[in-house]
Protein backbone atom coordinates (compact mmCIF):
# COMPACT_ATOMS: atom_id res chain seq x y z
CA UNK A 1 0.00 0.00 0.00
CA UNK A 2 2.64 2.06 0.76
CA UNK A 3 4.47 1.72 -2.80
CA UNK A 4 1.26 2.19 -4.31
CA UNK A 5 0.77 6.00 -2.90
CA UNK A 6 4.92 6.82 -3.36
CA UNK A 7 4.22 5.87 -7.10
CA UNK A 8 1.14 8.23 -7.58
CA UNK A 9 2.93 10.86 -5.98
CA UNK A 10 5.89 10.52 -7.86
CA UNK A 11 4.04 11.33 -11.34
CA UNK A 12 4.42 15.11 -11.20
CA UNK A 13 8.21 14.39 -11.28
CA UNK A 14 8.03 11.87 -14.19
CA UNK A 15 5.72 14.31 -16.21
CA UNK A 16 8.35 17.41 -15.29
CA UNK A 17 11.26 14.98 -16.73
CA UNK A 18 9.31 14.38 -19.81
CA UNK A 19 8.76 17.63 -20.49
CA UNK A 20 12.51 18.65 -19.64
CA UNK A 21 13.42 16.04 -22.29
CA UNK A 22 11.53 17.92 -24.79
CA UNK A 23 13.05 21.30 -24.04
CA UNK A 24 16.37 19.39 -24.25
CA UNK A 25 15.47 18.82 -27.57
CA UNK A 26 14.29 21.98 -28.92
CA UNK A 27 17.90 23.61 -27.40
CA UNK A 28 19.51 21.12 -29.72
CA UNK A 29 17.93 22.71 -32.60
CA UNK A 30 19.64 24.87 -35.06
CA UNK A 31 18.98 28.87 -34.69
CA UNK A 32 18.12 27.83 -30.34
CA UNK A 33 19.07 30.63 -27.79
CA UNK A 34 22.77 31.08 -26.44
CA UNK A 35 24.24 28.96 -23.54
CA UNK A 36 24.74 30.65 -20.62
CA UNK A 37 25.47 30.36 -16.81
CA UNK A 38 23.67 31.23 -13.89
CA UNK A 39 24.50 31.57 -9.96
CA UNK A 40 21.33 32.27 -7.91
CA UNK A 41 20.77 33.55 -3.74
CA UNK A 42 17.82 31.57 -2.88
CA UNK A 43 16.08 32.75 0.08
CA UNK A 44 12.35 31.67 1.10
CA UNK A 45 10.07 29.30 3.03
CA UNK A 46 9.94 25.18 3.73
CA UNK A 47 6.51 24.03 5.17
CA UNK A 48 6.81 20.07 5.78
CA UNK A 49 3.55 18.16 4.96
CA UNK A 50 0.41 17.92 7.55
CA UNK A 51 1.48 14.01 7.99
CA UNK A 52 4.83 15.22 9.88
CA UNK A 53 2.43 16.37 12.53
CA UNK A 54 1.46 12.74 13.64
CA UNK A 55 5.27 12.19 14.55
CA UNK A 56 5.13 15.90 16.47
CA UNK A 57 7.09 18.01 13.78
CA UNK A 58 6.24 21.80 14.31
CA UNK A 59 4.72 21.57 10.14
CA UNK A 60 4.44 25.66 9.99
CA UNK A 61 6.49 27.37 7.41
CA UNK A 62 9.87 27.78 8.43
CA UNK A 63 12.89 30.24 6.74
CA UNK A 64 14.57 28.46 4.58
CA UNK A 65 17.70 29.83 2.22
CA UNK A 66 20.27 28.48 -0.44
CA UNK A 67 22.31 28.90 -3.57
CA UNK A 68 22.09 27.32 -6.61
CA UNK A 69 23.99 27.03 -9.95
CA UNK A 70 22.74 26.59 -13.70
CA UNK A 71 24.18 25.86 -17.04
CA UNK A 72 21.86 25.80 -20.13
CA UNK A 73 21.14 26.42 -23.80
CA UNK A 74 18.16 27.78 -25.08
CA UNK A 75 14.14 26.71 -22.71
CA UNK A 76 16.70 24.02 -21.06
CA UNK A 77 19.04 24.75 -17.85
CA UNK A 78 20.40 21.98 -15.52
CA UNK A 79 22.37 22.77 -12.46
CA UNK A 80 22.92 21.94 -8.91
CA UNK A 81 20.85 23.40 -5.74
CA UNK A 82 21.75 23.69 -2.07
CA UNK A 83 18.61 24.44 0.54
CA UNK A 84 18.81 24.17 3.96
CA UNK A 85 15.67 24.77 6.73
CA UNK A 86 14.84 23.75 9.97
CA UNK A 87 11.81 22.85 12.57
CA UNK A 88 11.18 21.02 15.59
CA UNK A 89 9.94 17.91 16.45
CA UNK A 90 8.23 17.88 19.95
CA UNK A 91 9.06 15.28 22.85
CA UNK A 92 5.92 16.34 25.23
CA UNK A 93 9.08 15.71 28.26
CA UNK A 94 8.81 18.10 31.30
CA UNK A 95 12.29 19.99 31.71
CA UNK A 96 13.17 18.86 28.17
CA UNK A 97 13.78 21.46 25.51
CA UNK A 98 12.20 19.94 22.10
CA UNK A 99 15.28 19.42 19.63
CA UNK A 100 15.88 21.37 16.12
CA UNK A 101 15.27 19.26 13.21
CA UNK A 102 17.64 20.72 10.06
CA UNK A 103 17.32 19.69 6.68
CA UNK A 104 19.98 20.35 4.01
CA UNK A 105 19.52 18.90 0.78
CA UNK A 106 22.13 18.89 -2.87
CA UNK A 107 20.00 18.12 -5.78
CA UNK A 108 20.37 18.13 -9.78
CA UNK A 109 18.17 20.70 -10.46
CA UNK A 110 16.25 20.62 -14.50
CA UNK A 111 14.19 23.81 -15.61
CA UNK A 112 13.17 24.37 -18.76
CA UNK A 113 10.76 27.28 -20.08
CA UNK A 114 7.63 26.24 -21.33
CA UNK A 115 5.63 29.78 -21.67
CA UNK A 116 6.96 33.23 -22.52
CA UNK A 117 4.48 36.36 -22.21
CA UNK A 118 6.80 39.59 -22.85
CA UNK A 119 9.73 39.53 -20.79
CA UNK A 120 8.03 36.98 -18.24
CA UNK A 121 8.60 33.18 -18.95
CA UNK A 122 6.99 30.35 -17.46
CA UNK A 123 9.21 27.37 -16.16
CA UNK A 124 8.84 23.51 -15.40
CA UNK A 125 10.87 22.67 -12.54
CA UNK A 126 12.29 18.80 -11.32
CA UNK A 127 14.57 17.97 -9.01
CA UNK A 128 16.33 15.13 -7.35
CA UNK A 129 18.89 13.79 -4.74
CA UNK A 130 19.97 13.90 -1.14
CA UNK A 131 18.40 14.70 2.37
CA UNK A 132 20.18 14.92 5.23
CA UNK A 133 18.30 15.80 8.83
CA UNK A 134 20.14 15.61 11.56
CA UNK A 135 19.00 16.85 15.86
CA UNK A 136 20.20 19.51 17.67
CA UNK A 137 20.91 18.66 20.34
CA UNK A 138 21.61 14.51 18.91
CA UNK A 139 21.27 13.55 22.51
CA UNK A 140 19.38 14.04 25.55
CA UNK A 141 19.00 12.61 29.11
CA UNK A 142 15.52 11.70 30.29
CA UNK A 143 15.00 10.09 33.86
CA UNK A 144 13.27 6.78 33.35
CA UNK A 145 12.41 5.75 36.97
CA UNK A 146 14.96 3.93 37.39
CA UNK A 147 17.51 6.67 36.73
CA UNK A 148 19.19 9.19 33.93
CA UNK A 149 18.62 7.50 30.36
CA UNK A 150 20.61 8.93 27.70
CA UNK A 151 18.74 9.25 24.24
CA UNK A 152 20.30 9.44 20.80
CA UNK A 153 19.23 10.64 17.85
CA UNK A 154 20.80 9.22 14.81
CA UNK A 155 21.63 11.54 11.63
CA UNK A 156 19.29 10.47 8.46
CA UNK A 157 20.22 10.77 5.18
CA UNK A 158 17.48 9.64 2.41
CA UNK A 159 16.60 10.28 -1.23
CA UNK A 160 14.33 13.79 -2.59
CA UNK A 161 12.73 14.61 -5.62
CA UNK A 162 10.78 16.87 -6.50
CA UNK A 163 8.66 18.76 -9.41
CA UNK A 164 7.21 22.34 -9.37
CA UNK A 165 6.66 25.88 -11.12
CA UNK A 166 7.77 29.20 -11.43
CA UNK A 167 8.01 32.74 -12.82
CA UNK A 168 11.75 34.54 -13.77
CA UNK A 169 11.69 38.01 -15.17
CA UNK A 170 14.51 40.14 -16.19
CA UNK A 171 15.70 42.90 -13.67
CA UNK A 172 18.52 45.03 -15.00
CA UNK A 173 22.07 43.65 -17.14
CA UNK A 174 22.44 40.19 -16.59
CA UNK A 175 20.53 39.98 -13.33
CA UNK A 176 17.56 37.96 -13.10
CA UNK A 177 14.56 37.31 -10.84
CA UNK A 178 12.45 34.02 -9.90
CA UNK A 179 9.54 33.18 -7.61
CA UNK A 180 9.15 29.20 -7.31
CA UNK A 181 7.64 26.51 -5.96
CA UNK A 182 8.09 22.79 -5.45
CA UNK A 183 6.50 19.69 -4.09
CA UNK A 184 9.06 17.49 -2.55
CA UNK A 185 8.94 13.51 -1.54
CA UNK A 186 10.84 11.74 0.56
CA UNK A 187 10.95 8.52 2.58
CA UNK A 188 11.42 7.69 6.37
CA UNK A 189 11.10 4.82 8.88
CA UNK A 190 8.52 5.34 11.26
CA UNK A 191 7.46 3.98 14.67
CA UNK A 192 4.71 4.38 16.74
CA UNK A 193 2.86 2.42 19.32
CA UNK A 194 -0.54 1.12 18.48
CA UNK A 195 -2.16 -0.26 22.43
CA UNK A 196 0.46 -2.44 23.41
CA UNK A 197 2.48 -2.95 20.03
CA UNK A 198 5.25 -0.57 18.45
CA UNK A 199 4.59 -0.62 14.31
CA UNK A 200 7.14 -0.10 12.55
CA UNK A 201 7.03 0.85 9.17
CA UNK A 202 8.44 3.11 5.60
CA UNK A 203 6.07 6.10 5.09
CA UNK A 204 6.17 8.88 2.30
CA UNK A 205 6.15 12.53 3.22
CA UNK A 206 7.72 15.72 2.13
CA UNK A 207 7.50 19.16 1.85
CA UNK A 208 6.71 22.51 0.35
CA UNK A 209 9.16 25.24 -0.70
CA UNK A 210 9.30 28.44 -2.11
CA UNK A 211 11.95 30.39 -3.24
CA UNK A 212 12.95 33.62 -4.42
CA UNK A 213 15.57 33.75 -6.69
CA UNK A 214 18.42 36.06 -7.56
CA UNK A 215 20.01 34.93 -10.69
CA UNK A 216 23.50 36.27 -12.00
CA UNK A 217 23.88 34.85 -15.67
CA UNK A 218 26.81 35.01 -18.56
CA UNK A 219 26.04 34.28 -21.91
CA UNK A 220 28.69 33.16 -24.67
Amino acid sequence: MTGARTDARLLPVTCALVLLLAGAARAAEPGADPRYVGLSLLAGTTQPVAALADYQWNVRPHAAWGIQAMAGRGPLGVGLRLWRTSTTQSLGLAGTSDPRVTSTSLEVVGRARVAHWRSLEGVLLASGGRLALRYHPDRITVDSGGGPLEVAFAPITEWVAGAGLGLRAPLVRNWNLGLETERRFFSLDTAHRSGSAVLFARETFGDWPVRLALEHAWGW
